[in-house]
This record gives C-alpha cells, structure tokens and sequence, in this order.
C-alpha cells in the first residue's frame, strides 16, 4: 500500500531526476523506486496507476 511517505518522497524523487537528468523518469523507474521504498510488498494495478498519476504530476 502507498503511504503518504512513500508518494511525497516519490515526487522528490522525480523533482531530483528532472533537476539532474534534464528529463522525466520513465514510468518503470518511478515503481522500481516505489518498490525499494517498500521492500516486499507487491504493488496493486492501483498502486501502478498512482505512482503514474504522480509521475504525471510532477512531469513538465
């Protein structure tokens, strides 16, 4: 489940990326760091569709 933590520090994340890369994360890098963050909890299609709105959020 994505708590708040976790869905604030991947829009850090994403900001951070963007500041030195020039460019949005893809899709699959925003879960695999969503992933990490909680270690062995799988993630729903929910929780995908989420990290994707975020990354939407957050993209330029």
């Amino acid at each position: 489940m994505l708590t708040t933590k976790i869905t604030f520090a991947l829009a850090d994340w994403i900001r951070e990326w963007r500041k030195f890369r020039d460019k949005n994360p893809s899709i699959d890098e925003c879960v695999k760091f969503v992933q990490r963050k909680l270690e062995d909890y799988k993630l729903s299609d929910s929780d995908k569709k989420i990290i994707e709105s975020i990354l939407l959020y957050e993209s330029e």
